[in-house]
């Protein structure tokens, strides 16, 4: 759009002049230029988008037990909960005795199930799955022993960690700087430079069970393992801005 400014100046008569003398003077002064003319915009940005991963291993400090009672009578519910409750007292008993607290032993399920004649195990069977957190993992074998002993069926073991809080933060460092190093790579190769990240998020964590042991029977020799290391993995999705 233009604009004009008009300026009209009179020359007033004056005692003897001639015919009053009208100047007109026009200013023309341009508006803002139009986009195309407009000087080119910075260059548009570049998404970049990558997934990084950081792993921590460590050696565990836990082992946890996991293990059940099953017991069964053809005629009676009450029975066969009763001869349960037992056996698995008999077990809590055993593996407290070790040193094991009472509050690191815990329930996991309770089933208690009717089969109809006419199959051959027909009555009532009752399942009782439970864990032992054993915090001194020299006592892990005496405990899965002492279990086993004591009744217990389906025992198994497995090594990890108490708290995984800190593992996971050096973790999630790791796993920063490996998305980091990736997206930089990929803009290096595109002539293009990292200027910012758009969006960033963490994945789930995810703690491997280095060693499980499953039994049926006690052993004829005491039980010990070797516990290995844990490893704790985080991973990110980052979204990079990149540019020429």
């Amino acid at each position: 759009m233009r604009t004009y400014l008009l300026l009209r100046t009179a020359l007033h008569r004056r005692r003897g002049a001639g015919p009053v003398c009208a100047v007109l003077v026009a200013l023309f002064f341009l508006s803002p230029l139009p986009a195309s003319a407009a000087p080119r915009e910075a260059a548009q940005t570049t998404q970049i988008t990558v997934t990084g991963t950081g792993v921590v291993t460590l050696a565990p400090d836990q082992a946890v037990v996991s293990a059940s009672v099953e017991t069964y009578d053809g005629h009676s519910a009450s029975v066969a909960v009763s001869d349960n409750a037992s056996a698995y007292d008999r077990i809590v008993t055993a593996v407290v005795a070790l040193g094991v607290a009472r509050n690191d032993v815990a329930l996991s399920s309770y089933d208690v199930s009717y089969t109809p004649p006419p199959d051959d195990r027909s009555g009532y069977t009752v399942d009782r799955s439970f864990t032992v957190k054993v915090r001194q993992l020299a006592l892990a074998g005496r405990v899965v022993d002492a279990a086993t002993l004591a009744g217990a069926m389906r025992v198994g073991v497995s090594f990890g960690l108490s708290d995984t809080t800190n593992a996971s933060h050096e973790a999630l460092q790791r796993a920063v700087a490996d998305a980091t190093a990736t997206a930089g790579a990929i803009a290096s190769a595109a002539h293009l430079r990292i200027v910012g990240i758009a969006t960033i998020a963490a994945g789930y964590a995810f703690v491997p069970a280095p060693q499980a042991l499953r039994m049926m029977a006690a052993p004829a020799t005491p039980t010990q393992f070797d516990a290995g290391t844990t490893s704790v993995r985080e991973t990110v999705n980052v979204v990079f801005l990149a540019k020429p």
